[in-house]
């Protein structure tokens, strides 16, 4: 929606939720590899890991929003950093960027290991897609952006809850498999799996819920934006946890373990849910790369830089979806722990500068009169 006065985009708190959840439910998320990982090998311990994340997923949003909406900048070097030093601001955004490159292996990954389990063809095929798709919305700017994702978001989510759900009720016999259910050597116990799992997540999140929260109508849009969006991803984390823990050795053997539980409900719920995953993908690519692509210097090669990035990315995607889950991301997730403590301690002067500016503006006014 754009602001009729402004002509820019003007986000409402549901808006700013879609655009928080579209950085979050990718592939890895949607398809349940990630919360697999993370969470479902762990057996009963997994619903509190998800808890916890849920809590963190709203704080960690809510305080990117209070962040950006004070500086009024979506700079991820700005929003994380305390006190401002512009050389530590500029090494923070760029390991950021990098960070959000990542995405793009990990999703051209998945949309390669998508089209293989489905339709038995080469995995280039979805990398392909997944890249081409991202190029043209990102080429649009903010704008294109949050408006694909206005109307894909909401399709998207409603066909993962129903799938869950209809798994969830029915009567499944085992699967016949027998693979030795193994966490990451990465992340060997449901606390640090849970804490690697918001750290890396984090720094997906940040760039984008930044740039939503300066878009939105007004802070109170923002913020209540930020708290929906966590509440979303951790009511779908649950309800994944719930299906992946049907049958945790037939969960362990697939690198799409969600499609395989679609698949034996009916050819044509399979088929809703692997479209519903291909968008995941696509979503997941696009708001992280949009992120990188705002550290790009602004000039008549910047649409050239982002081609040749994009297609970087593919590449190194054909390394496999399966094995980036299980190294790249505990190991982004450790790196993104100092991410976190820096963002927590500008927080916190933000919100001690928020109340001086509050107590000098009353104090003034008290004089007038």
């Amino acid at each position: 929606m754009k602001n009729s006065k402004t002509g820019k985009v003007s986000l409402t708190f549901f808006g700013v939720a879609i655009m928080y959840t579209s950085a979050i439910m990718g592939a890895g998320f949607a398809s349940g590899r990630e919360i697999w990982q993370f969470f479902g090998v762990f057996d009963e311990n997994a619903k509190w890991g998800v808890f916890f994340v849920g809590i963190l997923f709203i704080t960690m949003g809510v305080m990117t929003s209070i962040n950006a909406i004070h500086f009024n900048t979506n700079d991820m070097g700005r929003v994380i950093v305390p006190g401002g030093n512009k050389i530590l601001v500029n090494f923070v955004g760029n390991f950021m960027a990098i960070i959000l490159f990542t995405v793009m292996i990990t999703m051209s990954a998945a949309g390669g290991s998508l089209v293989r389990q489905e339709l038995g063809i080469n995995k280039i095929f979805g990398g392909v897609v997944i890249v081409i798709l991202v190029l043209i919305t990102v080429l649009g700017e903010f704008e294109r952006v949050s408006n694909v994702f206005r109307y894909i978001m909401p399709v998207m989510f409603a066909v993962v809850i129903l799938v869950c759900l209809m798994v969830i009720f029915k009567d499944m016999s085992d699967m016949g498999c027998d693979d030795p259910i193994l966490p990451s050597p990465i992340a060997p116990n449901f606390a640090i799996a849970a804490l690697l799992y918001i750290s890396y997540n984090i720094l997906s999140m940040i760039p984008i819920v930044a740039t939503a929260s300066i878009n939105a109508k007004n802070h109170k849009h923002a913020i209540g934006g930020s708290i929906l969006g966590g509440l979303m991803l951790a009511v779908l984390a649950f309800l994944l946890v719930m299906v992946l823990q049907k049958d945790m050795h037939y969960s362990q053997a697939l690198d799409l373990p969600m499609l395989g539980y679609s698949a034996k409900l009916s050819k044509p719920v399979h088929f809703a849910y692997a479209s519903a995953l291909m968008l995941s993908i696509y979503a997941s690519a696009t708001s992280n790369f949009y992120g990188f692509t705002t550290k790009l210097k602004n000039g008549p090669k910047k649409k050239i830089y982002i081609i040749i990035s994009a297609w970087i990315g593919f590449l190194l995607g054909l390394l496999g979806f399966k094995n980036i889950v299980a190294y790249m991301f505990p190991i982004e997730g450790y790196l993104g722990f100092i991410i976190i403590i820096m963002m927590t301690i500008n927080f916190i002067i933000v919100i001690k500068e928020i109340r001086n500016e509050r107590s000098e503006k009353q104090s003034k006014h008290i004089q007038r009169f």
